[in-house]
């Protein structure tokens, strides 16, 4: 794999990746004690910028705290600590993942010892790839599925606003149907049957003319996400926080998921029925086009997101 070339940051400092080892028998492994975000990097006037870096750490830290683990580095620390991990890596632009789990191989569903080692790595999709492979094409805009008994765990179950990697099973489940149907990715619903959010990407509409967004509390605070409405209430956009049907959605006159890794990805079809305008539509061009000037520090008015 290209990823052994780049140097992974672990508990203070840079280490070959190699030299970054779990036991097999590790508490992370067999019980999930492990917690991460997810960031994308680019080139901007300035230099290179982890986007909404800020936002990222506190969201890793509460993800840690949600699950116990003790994460003893500040977030200044960890701030730095991506800094050198990203210019380390020699990428102009790429993603970086935080990971703090626990490694003790203690049998008990809780550890005695509930404090984290932290990993951040800064790398591009073609790096986790093996010698010779290349990454799958990215879609130009995106074929979904929604399945009825495919649903997102209620905050009963588990905090929505956590990152945590246990909580991924059952998306990724969901998400093997959707590709054996023939479809890029799934939408979960709620457990009311309402539309909840992608398994790591959060949904969008535009209802008549008005940008609809399922609200929080049964689903993940979503860094993109709030990009995303801060642009769209900035151009004057009509914005809506509010339940939305699976109906609804289906309906709309445009459609996209948001990520780090997309930014923002059309949505072309809903259980092989095309949306009703052309994709991407209007809205989604143009909050896209935005966004991603701002993800490279080309926008003034968004400026912070770029600044360490």
């Amino acid at each position: 794999m290209r990823a052994m070339g780049r140097p992974v940051w672990f508990d203070g400092q840079l280490v070959p990746l190699e030299a970054a080892n779990l036991s097999v028998m590790g508490h992370a492994a067999h019980r999930g004690s492990l917690v991460f975000d997810f960031g994308a990097f680019h080139a901007t006037p300035r230099g290179g910028a982890t986007f909404r870096m800020r936002e990222h750490l506190a969201r890793f830290r509460r993800s840690a705290a949600f699950l116990g683990l003790v994460i003893e580095q500040d977030e200044r620390t960890l701030a730095e600590a991506t800094r050198q991990t990203v210019a380390a890596s020699g990428l102009a632009e790429g993603y970086v993942r935080w990971s703090a789990l626990v490694t003790s191989i203690e049998p008990d569903l809780v550890p005695r010892d509930s404090r984290a080692h932290v990993a951040i790595f800064a790398y591009t999709p073609r790096d986790l790839l093996p010698a010779g492979a290349l990454p799958a094409p990215k879609r130009e805009v995106l074929r979904i599925a929604v399945f009825d008994d495919a649903r997102k765990a209620p905050p009963e179950v588990f905090p929505p606003l956590a990152k945590v990697a246990g909580a991924y099973a059952g998306p990724l489940i969901a998400k093997r149907r959707a590709l054996a149907a023939g479809a890029d990715e799934v939408v979960l619903l709620d457990i009311d049957g309402n539309i909840a959010e992608a398994p790591t990407a959060n949904v969008f509409a535009v209802v008549g003319g008005a940008l609809v967004t399922p609200p929080l509390g049964r689903i993940l605070d979503g860094i993109t996400r709030d990009s995303v409405l801060t642009i769209a209430r900035a151009e004057g956009l009509e914005v809506h926080e509010r339940t939305l049907s699976l109906a609804e959605l289906a309906a709309a006159d445009e459609a996209f998921l948001t990520a780090s890794s997309f930014p923002i990805a059309p949505i072309a079809s809903i259980n092989g029925a095309p949306l009703r305008r052309a994709v991407p539509g209007e809205v989604t061009s143009h909050l896209r086009e935005i966004l991603l000037d701002a993800e490279r520090g080309g926008e003034a008015r968004f400026a912070r997101w770029t600044e360490g």
